[in-house]
């Protein structure tokens, strides 16, 4: 990239542009790099260590010709940006033997599951020869990307960036499977295996602009159509034993609300399923239908809870330590960092209808009780209608937000001291040590998002680890247990590290950061005091890395603000 791309965070206060030197940050601490390439190698006596940030490495050649007109061989148009990587195990939260013993049984004694295997068997099936508890998934989009932003028409030439204008064959998100780094190897770093094109199946209307909403549509086949659509900043999450994507669709349901839909995989070959599969003949796609299309409105990147570990000393006993997940049917959103702000999200009928689906097929572990089943149909526009007797009103099954959540936003507004920090993952991981949830955050400056010299929107980004927690229990709650005393209580700010941003991959000093980096994706797997954290995000609009760090060190950063405090507070 340009110098201009870069950051300068090792210049000194002098020569930074005004919006970084007047500006406040946390703790009134100026931001360090992460991942220093020092310690890549780590402590020689400790057993973990940071793995090499690479490039989470997709095919382009199904879709994009990189030769020009005149045969110089170019950079794709973008490279995959923003990617957000989880892992595919079923329970990814195992305590290791280095644990507090007490801990290490409570907690591996839960009987847990984050994702159900089935819904992802065709995954397993087309990579045999991996165990898919040890692979992770990764999503990224490949859409406008500021890749060449900034360039001259010398400067294309000379870096050899893409000539084109816009994606070649439109936006499109690409599903990766991905091996995890090889300690003391030669691949000390993610290594994709298969990919394929997440895909939409119009089954229903999709869009709430009138005038660019998709009808259903069929193919030839009498099948609902799939296709390629743009499923922008797309991050993964999990909801009910399955995997989701959160993402935004501007052009069809406004820039407001973010929408989120349940994954489906499916196994096929590549005559079955022309444009969904690409790069390394995965034997499967994967979808999302339009029926179970929800949103919510209207914070900024938003980070879905879907299970909490809850930790209950029984009297501060160490030795007598449980920990109960408190799995609810309800998915919840923190629609805001600052202040805290969680919401309840409507998923409509979402899970019953898959429940229903798949009750003749196999038993579930995730099926949850005394659920109010709505009975619906289609009408010829492609919309649910629900033919209960006591409510026969028609509404699109995306209408799933509720007011309270548009009541709770207006009532922000009226805060006095609020920061311009915003979430990043798309999923609250949860500390099953300590009962938190874990999430990253990150701040633009200057705060606006007008084009400049640097980029078209936000620039000069960095990033926070948070935790959030439910208050502390009252006395009221004596004799409560720990599972019904919890869901009465709000969450609140618990912990919070400094600011930091990534080490830039294309300066092999590693002593500077990019101006554009967003962390779209976070996961804990093993011990969540020892084990490892997966960090993926996305390079300048154009492209997107992952790594792993120790646990040890996220800890670490990790300092316990005061009761009541929000962000806002700790900016100086």
């Amino acid at each position: 990239y340009l110098p201009s791309r870069f950051y300068g965070l090792s210049n000194p206060m002098s020569q930074q542009p005004k919006f970084l030197s007047e500006a406040i940050y946390i703790r009134g601490e100026w931001p360090i790099i992460l991942n220093p390439l020092k310690e890549d190698e780590g402590d020689s006596n400790a057993v973990a260590r940071n793995s090499r940030p690479e490039k989470v490495c997709l095919d382009t050649s199904s879709w994009e010709e990189t030769k020009d007109n005149d045969g110089v061989e170019r950079w794709p148009f973008t490279d995959g940006h923003n990617p957000s990587v989880v892992s595919l195990a079923s329970n990814p939260y195992v305590m290791s033997t280095n644990q507090d013993e007490a801990t290490n049984n409570a907690i591996n004694s839960s009987t847990h599951m984050r994702l159900d295997p089935k819904h992802i068997e065709p995954i397993a099936k087309s990579l045999p020869d991996y165990s898919i508890d040890s692979l992770y998934l990764s999503v990224s989009i490949f859409g406008s990307g500021q890749c060449r932003f900034g360039m001259s028409d010398q400067d294309v030439e000379s870096y050899k960036f893409s000539t084109k204008d816009e994606p070649p064959g439109g936006k499109r998100t690409v599903i990766a499977v991905l091996s995890p780094p090889k300690t003391n190897d030669d691949q000390d770093s993610f290594e994709t295996l298969t990919q394929t094109t997440l895909l939409l199946e119009r089954d229903v209307s999709y869009g709430t602009r009138k005038k660019t909403a998709l009808p259903p549509r069929k193919d030839e086949n009498g099948k609902f159509l799939r296709m390629h659509q743009e499923f922008d900043d797309p991050r993964l999450f999990f909801y009910d034993g399955r995997l989701w994507v959160l993402y935004r669709n501007g052009p069809l349901f406004g820039y407001k609300d973010q929408i989120h839909n349940p994954i489906h995989f499916e196994k096929v070959t590549a005559s079955e399923e022309e444009g969904g599969i690409d790069g390394g003949n995965p034997n499967f796609v994967a979808y999302v239908k339009a029926s179970e299309t929800v949103r919510v409105c209207c914070g900024r990147n938003i980070a879905l809870i879907s299970e909490e570990a809850m930790v209950d000393n029984d009297g501060g006993d160490a030795n007598e330590r449980s920990v109960e997940w408190v799995s609810s049917p309800t998915l919840k959103a923190l629609t805001w960092v600052d202040p805290v702000t969680v919401v309840d999200v409507n998923v409509g009928d979402v899970g019953t209808r898959r429940r229903l689906e798949e009750e003749d097929t196999y038993y579930s572990p995730f099926s949850a009780k005394n659920r109010q089943i709505t009975f619906e149909r289609m009408n010829a526009e492609g919309v649910i209608i629900d033919d209960r007797p006591s409510n026969r009103n028609v509404f699109p099954i995306f209408m799933s937000d509720i007011g309270e959540q548009r009541r709770h936003h207006r009532r922000l507004a009226t805060q006095q001291q609020k920061s311009n920090i915003h979430g990043t993952n798309g999923y609250m991981v949860p500390l099953p040590s300590t009962g938190e949830l874990l999430g990253i955050a990150h701040f633009h400056r200057p705060e606006d998002r007008q084009s400049s010299n640097f980029a078209l929107h936000g620039h000069h980004y960095t990033h926070v680890f948070f935790t959030i927690a439910r208050q502390e229990a009252s006395t009221s709650e004596a004799g409560v247990s720990t599972q019904d005393g919890a869901k009465s209580r709000p969450f609140k700010l618990k912990r919070l590290s400094n600011e930091f941003a990534f080490r830039s991959l294309s300066l092999p000093s590693g002593d500077d950061a990019d101006i554009i980096q967003f962390a779209s994706g976070l996961d804990v797997v093993g011990s969540d005091m020892n084990g490892k954290l997966i960090v993926s995000y996305g390079i300048n609009d154009c492209e997107g890395a992952v790594f792993t760090m120790p646990m040890e060190k996220l800890q670490k950063m990790l300092i316990e603000v005061e009761p009541g405090q929000e962000v806002a507070d700790l900016m100086m």
